[in-house]
């Protein structure tokens, strides 16, 4: 490959990844045409042909698919370069970047980092707020709060606690349509639920047995849309507990609970002894657990 230009390689790897020239220009903010002339000239470097363009998208050709092992073996020892301890001495900076599902990144963790901050003035975090999980494997975040447990090996967890759940509802869309006094009740209520994506957690399928035929007002995947809306007395909203502080929010039969879910702190192996990702970590612990 001495001919190959490696910004060529990163570009036709996110294509093979990705399935598609289009998807791959939006993933390296790019536009398509770059894209295809990038390869094209990896292509007249190697001296082979790597991919076959059809309506679909693309797939590799034999040699296309040899390349690529290579290429993400060279991407895999990038990044793991790129994760050695920084030399040095005093203080400890660099930047942190943290994936977290964008409830408690909003509602929890965003208003607690200026404190850290105003502490470790030389570490830039960068908060990731999304229901979708990142790769740590690829480096698409340092640090990851989650709701799940990993079973990669490369992947260190912490547990951190236990978040519980209950239904909520506006005072408004209470004094509208009454207090639910029993689980029948609920059936001539309106809901707020999660969306396709998140439609199989736990609490979301607890609370789709329990209303059985009733009407969802509203789906969203996104916590804080949901958290709005019961806000703003659209329904009931299955929320948990600890996102509900200050949001004036009353709470709907609390004798029946959803299953709680577990948060996990989650490295890379790799990082985990790096000094500003110890100090981040230390704190979302403490954060997270306090909350």
């Amino acid at each position: 490959m001495n001919n190959a230009n490696w910004d060529d390689l990163r570009i036709f790897l996110a294509a093979a990844r990705s399935g598609s020239l289009s998807a791959a220009s939006r993933e390296l903010d790019s536009n398509q045409p770059t894209v295809g002339r990038r390869i094209a000239a990896l292509e007249q470097a190697l001296g082979m042909r790597l991919i076959q363009r059809h309506s679909q998208g693309l797939t590799l050709t034999e040699e296309g698919r040899r390349i690529l092992e290579i290429v993400e073996d060279m991407d895999r020892a990038a990044t793991t370069l790129s994760r050695l301890p920084q030399g040095g001495h005093g203080t400890v900076s660099g930047t942190v970047r943290i994936a977290a599902p964008e409830g408690l990144a909003v509602r929890v963790l965003a208003p607690a980092l200026s404190g850290f901050a105003r502490s470790h003035p030389d570490i830039e975090i960068i908060l990731e707020p999304s229901s979708a999980s990142a790769d740590l494997t690829r480096g698409e975040a340092d640090i990851a709060v989650r709701l799940y447990r990993p079973g990669t090996q490369d992947l260190v967890v912490r547990r951190i606690r236990d978040m519980e759940f209950g239904l909520y509802a506006s005072a408004d869309y209470l004094l509208h349509h009454g207090v639910p006094a029993t689980t029948a009740a609920v059936q001539q209520h309106r809901f707020i639920g999660y969306g396709e994506g998140l439609r199989d957690h736990p609490e979301n399928r607890w609370l789709e047995a329990l209303i059985g035929t009733a009407r969802f007002a509203l789906r969203s995947d996104n916590t804080l849309t949901r958290l709005t809306a019961a806000r703003a007395g659209m329904g009931i909203a299955v929320l948990p507990h600890l996102l509900t502080t200050g949001a004036t929010l009353e709470r709907v039969l609390p004798d029946i609970t959803p299953p709680p879910r577990t948060i996990w702190l989650v490295v890379h192996r790799d990082l985990q002894h790096v000094a500003r990702n110890r100090l981040v970590m230390e704190f979302l612990a403490e954060t997270l657990a306090a909350a």
